[in-house]
């Protein structure tokens, strides 16, 4: 006998929230069972293009499905999600997983007392390259993130260290668990009234010093992380997906190149988040991972002051 599928929801159906819903679509032994999005006209257009119904209020959803793809603005993460885990729903969060580290923490709270499986939608966890660059790193020295962009199509409405330097943070988070112990920041505003472009320097108990860029208002594209060992140099293209490591053997400079086809990252973090309610085990991206991640940009942020 063929098991009941799990019944998910995608709040938010924005550009980011449509995508999750051609995902969540297409996984077998899942019902996309409903759409909810404030406007109606909004839900109206994308419960008829993926075959579900429209609601306008994510407390609709409470008895109706077991889970829900949150994909509203950062604004709002923490009382959607909040409500949606009262009303007893596993949930995927996408990053940041809230605006603030308090929010976070309440998020990780409520899902930790009401025994509910929190993900959070981390994506450059499922990115080939980096899956195939951090076997690679032994112990990092030093490490550099840039990642940068013209300006988004969707509406602008929180600093760029949640909207896009998250991404590289939980990533360093991945390199390092020796407390913080010092930051320098510079951020300015230039399109919006939120800070559009931040540089920070991390230095942590261990030695390790990390540099990040982040932008949306430059004219190009880039995602690439720089890590430096005890074997040498590690440069990683996250959207090129190519890695290029140099070491010094012998007094001459060696260097390996991997290239790899293109994946599906949106598609295999959904299909995780599937399997840990399947297999009732812990989500790739725990609730306490997205937590960190918004601590340190939190940390980030109020070190800069604003022009």
């Amino acid at each position: 006998m063929q098991p009941e599928p799990i019944r998910i929801a995608v709040v938010g159906v924005g550009r980011f929230g449509s995508f999750h819903c051609g995902k969540i679509k297409s996984l077998p032994g899942v019902s996309l069972d409903a759409v909810v999005d404030l406007d109606p006209a909004r839900a109206g257009e994308a419960a008829r293009r993926f075959g579900t119904r429209a609601l306008t209020r994510p407390g609709e959803l409470a008895g109706r499905v077991q889970a829900a793809v949150v994909a509203v603005p950062t604004p709002e993460h923490h009382a959607v999600a909040s409500e949606l885990l009262r009303a007893g729903l596993d949930l995927l969060v996408e990053k940041p997983l809230a605006a603030t580290s308090a929010q976070a923490a309440e998020l990780v709270h409520l899902a930790e007392t009401g025994k509910r499986f929190l993900q959070v939608g981390h994506l450059e966890r499922f990115n080939p390259i980096v899956r195939a660059a951090l076997p690679r790193i032994g112990t990092p020295r030093y490490v550099r993130y840039e990642r940068l962009g013209p300006w988004p199509e969707q509406d602008v409405r929180t600093d760029v260290v949640l909207e896009l330097m998250t991404h590289d943070l939980d990533l360093l988070l991945q390199l390092t668990q020796a407390p913080l112990v010092s930051i320098s920041a510079t951020g300015h505003c230039v399109a919006s009234p939120y800070l559009d472009l931040v540089n920070a320097r991390l230095e942590f108990a261990d030695g390790l010093i990390a540099d990040l860029s982040a932008s949306r208002v430059h004219h190009r594209r880039s995602r690439v992380m720089t890590v430096l060992d005890e074997d040498g140099l590690i440069e990683v293209d996250l959207e090129g997906q190519q890695l290029w490591r140099s070491r010094a053997l012998h007094g001459d400079l060696h260097c390996e190149n991997l290239s790899l086809e293109p994946g599906d990252a949106l598609m295999d973090q959904d299909r995780a988040f599937v399997e840990a309610l399947e297999m009732s085990r812990v989500p790739a991206v725990c609730g306490s991972a997205g937590e960190a991640a918004v601590r340190l940009a939190e940390q980030i942020l109020s070190s800069i002051q604003k022009p």
